[in-house]
């Protein structure tokens, strides 16, 4: 007679178990928004009790900020990690722009949940930008770089947003438009974005 298999299944650690819920949350976040997301649902496809689900976040907003932290902090750590790489200031500049492009095109629900602002709960809302806000401190880390002298410029606040919302836009236009490479929105952005950063180089290098 064969052995009758076990049906203990492994207990998960807290993080083991919120890194589960907030996997589900992604999911529910991408397909029905913010406002069309309940916990209920999250719960069930984190295969946990809502009980067990509150014990980890007391409220729908906290779980969407921790999803939203969790997204914005892998891609600013990409960004770090590029940036103290070797290479010329264009390369580190195409790395990053593929870094980002890659995280969309491996994980479009993730980019969706990011790259939208709820529009019908004022709180969330303002959660999204604060996390987008974080995210523009790090793209000013890289730009810094490439911009010299102009740190605490108003010049260097300017040129991230411009990017940041650039490449964000050009991000949801692919994901639903996924006709055209990875490799073919990077020269895109490359050509849009690297020339005027270069001249801007120029300038600095020039005292201009």
């Amino acid at each position: 007679m064969a052995p009758m298999k076990s049906r203990v299944r492994k207990r998960l650690s807290a993080e083991e178990r919120r890194g589960i819920i907030i996997e589900a949350a992604v999911s529910a976040f991408a397909r029905d928004g913010y406002d069309g997301t309940k916990m209920d649902g999250i719960a069930t496809r984190a295969e946990i009790t809502k009980p067990v689900l509150y014990d980890h976040f007391p409220s729908k907003q906290a779980l969407f900020l921790a999803v939203l932290e969790s997204i914005r902090d892998s891609l600013i750590a990409r960004g770090k990690a590029i940036a103290q790489d070797d290479g010329s200031p264009e390369q580190k500049f195409r790395r990053s722009i593929d870094a980002f492009l890659e995280f969309v095109e491996q994980t479009p629900d993730a980019a969706r949940v990011l790259l939208t602002v709820p529009a019908g709960d004022p709180v969330a809302a303002k959660l999204s930008r604060e996390v987008q806000a974080g995210a523009s401190r790090g793209i000013s880390v890289l730009l810094a770089e490439l911009l010299p002298g102009r740190t605490s410029s108003w010049h260097l606040r300017g040129t991230t947003e411009f990017l940041k919302e650039g490449l964000h836009a050009i991000a949801v236009w692919w994901l639903d438009n996924p006709g055209p490479t990875r490799e073919e929105i990077i020269e895109v952005v490359l050509d849009v974005a690297w020339l005027g950063l270069r001249h801007g180089r120029a300038d600095t290098a020039t005292g201009g």
